[in-house]
């Protein structure tokens, strides 16, 4: 199978955010049917050039090869991207373990400003 027009819309939208993206959160970027957007990220994803996770919500899609740094509120499911990287942490990982990172994700789940803000109330 080749990369069609609307697998390379999906992938230079994920390529190009600084946050996973739900297959919704993308269908709404591109002028194409739902269905469409998830046939194309089974095709990336089968191809290793985007990954997924889901932390009991939404399935988020990301571009393989980079690495991510997330708070994510378990009330609203809302991600914060944090700049921080762990790199002497993954170095200590790899040595110990004799393992080659080639990307990583790293989330850390909490509750955020605005939703503590409504638990207060």
């Amino acid at each position: 199978m080749r990369m069609t027009k609307n697998r390379e819309a999906v992938f230079e939208i994920i390529e190009s955010s600084r946050v996973p993206l739900t297959a919704e959160e993308i269908h709404r970027k591109l002028d194409v049917n739902l269905s469409t957007v998830y046939r194309a990220l089974k095709f990336l994803e089968e191809r290793n050039l985007v990954g997924s996770f889901s932390v009991g919500g939404p399935r988020y899609f990301f571009k393989k090869k980079r690495h991510y740094h997330f708070l994510i509120c378990e009330k609203c499911g809302k991600l914060f991207p944090f700049e921080e990287c762990v790199d002497e942490f993954l170095e200590k990982l790899q040595k110990k373990y004799d393992f080659s990172e080639e990307s990583h994700l790293f989330l850390i789940h909490g509750i955020c400003k605005e939703c503590k803000k409504e638990v207060e109330k």
